[in-house]
């Protein structure tokens, strides 16, 4: 999987880059058709709001996106998180319709023939 972390308004520090590949990294072991990760995180003085948004692009080149804000920039990291897991658990029941009922039994019905 290909990480690539943008940080806006703020130098990423070395800390939340390994807390980020430690969260991601369970992701991967979930679903395993991962190609690229890019997260976004923004920080806003003012407000004193921390906002990550994670922008994954899974196989068949779909792409899942999820947010997390909080004060705390690593709850708002474990918000994303969570909520992309969510969304990878729709997309993988997506690719993996449930079947319902016998799988390829056939009830053949034969015509009985008196001879006369």
């Amino acid at each position: 999987m290909e990480l690539q972390i943008e940080g806006r308004h703020f130098k990423v520090t070395e800390a939340i880059k390994t807390h980020l590949e430690e969260k991601l990294g369970k992701l991967e072991k979930y679903f395993d058709g991962i190609h690229r990760m890019h997260v976004i995180l923004d920080v806003e003085k003012h407000a004193q709001m921390q906002t990550v948004e994670l922008v994954c692009t899974v196989a068949k080149r779909h792409t899942l996106v999820s947010t997390g804000s909080a004060n705390d920039l690593y709850v708002a990291i474990d918000q994303a998180e969570k909520k992309m897991l969510t969304e990878m658990k729709k997309y993988k029941a997506k690719l993996h319709p449930v079947v319902r009922g016998t799988k390829g039994e056939r009830i053949v019905e034969e015509e009985v023939v008196e001879d006369e």
